[in-house]
């Protein structure tokens, strides 16, 4: 059964920060980064490797590697087979949290 998710990527403003989406401000960072990362790449929420998020966000002058900050062991982001999955509760707390303006 395909996943069911609130919205497209498209549709959440991830240029502001998160409020109190995931109640821990780096991990609400984190997930911006995810957002715009899969906003970027037009793939919709597609799972990824840790080298394409990590590459993303070095490729946005970020010097250290890429943190998930609670999102894997809080359950919002699932890794199977060296691919990370987004969660439909991940997209619509982010959504929830700011939702972009059409």
């Amino acid at each position: 059964m395909a996943e069911q998710f609130v919205c497209e990527p498209l549709d959440i403003n991830a240029k502001v920060h998160l409020f109190d989406s995931f109640n821990n401000k780096e991990t609400e960072i984190s997930a911006g980064w995810i957002v715009r990362f899969c906003q970027q790449r037009k793939k919709g929420w597609e799972p990824f490797s840790y080298e394409d998020i990590d590459r993303y966000y070095k490729s946005r002058g970020r010097k250290e590697k890429f943190w998930f900050n609670r999102l894997v062991t809080s359950g919002f982001i699932l890794k199977e087979d060296d691919k990370y999955i987004i969660t439909p509760g991940f997209v619509y707390r982010c959504h929830k949290s700011s939702p972009a303006k059409k």
